[in-house]
């Protein structure tokens, strides 16, 4: 007699509750292995080391403003006498050999004057400052060009600064110097303590520009126009420091 043997077919909402429950294994099972690895990462050791580096270069451009100051009863006459001096004095710093792209203007302002008397205001005139802006790049040319507006009707000279045409060069070479430094303050560090150094796994930088400058503002009298010896102007030194920090990993 033969035994017919039937398999039971597993009902449908078993198999969802299955797969139900197989997806929320899997899931359960990837976080714990993601925290596992997270933790191995944070658990990696790491120290840090600072380095400074300096620069010192000379300056090779320097920036002058030239002011022509003029006063007249009528606002235009005040205008064209200030015009005929300022055109006078950007024609010779022309002639001087400043390109004409680093001459600009900086400011031109126009004001009444007036004094007060006995408790009334009194109209003085017309007063206009027209300020030229000069970056002069043959530093040899600086007293020519002072005394040359001076004598031309510049009546103040101001703001005199001296900077370096590409500090990048500067901040570059104190950059090397501090990496160089806190690498070999690393390895010292490392060799006396038996540490072992891993690869650099951050750095960061800081800079601090040292100005040393030459700032002079010079008013001329009206006798002194023209007159003496041009002024002798130090155009110093400027200095960059660059701190970096170096994070090693250690093995």
């Amino acid at each position: 007699m033969q035994e017919n043997i039937s398999l039971k077919i597993i009902p449908k909402e078993l198999k969802w509750v299955l797969l139900v429950l197989l997806s929320i294994f899997l899931l359960v099972l990837t976080i714990s292995e993601g925290l596992e690895i997270k933790d191995k990462l944070k658990s990696k050791e790491t120290i840090t080391f600072s380095g400074e580096g300096k620069s010192i270069g000379v300056p090779d451009i320097a920036s002058i403003t030239l002011s022509v100051i003029t006063e007249k009863m009528t606002a235009k006459e005040t205008m064209n006498e200030n015009a005929k001096i300022t055109n006078e004095v950007i024609k010779f710093v022309k002639e001087s050999g400043i390109d004409e792209k680093d001459v600009k203007t900086q400011s031109f302002t126009l004001s009444p004057r007036y004094d007060w008397v006995k408790g009334k205001r009194i109209f003085r005139g017309y007063q206009l400052t027209s300020t030229l802006a000069v970056k002069i790049r043959d530093l040899e040319k600086i007293s020519d060009i002072i005394d040359g507006t001076v004598s031309r009707g510049a009546n103040q000279v101001g703001d005199i600064q001296f900077v370096i045409d590409d500090p990048e060069k500067l901040k570059e070479e104190a950059r090397n110097k501090a990496i160089e430094s806190a690498k070999e303050k690393a390895q010292s560090i490392a060799k006396a303590t038996g540490l072992k150094l891993g690869k650099i796994v951050s750095f960061s930088e800081a800079v601090t520009p040292e100005d040393y400058p030459r700032a002079y503002s010079l008013e001329m009298k009206e006798e002194e126009l023209g007159g003496g010896p041009s002024p002798e102007i130090e155009k110093g030194s400027q200095e960059i420091e660059v701190s970096v920090s170096l994070t090693f990993e250690l093995k």
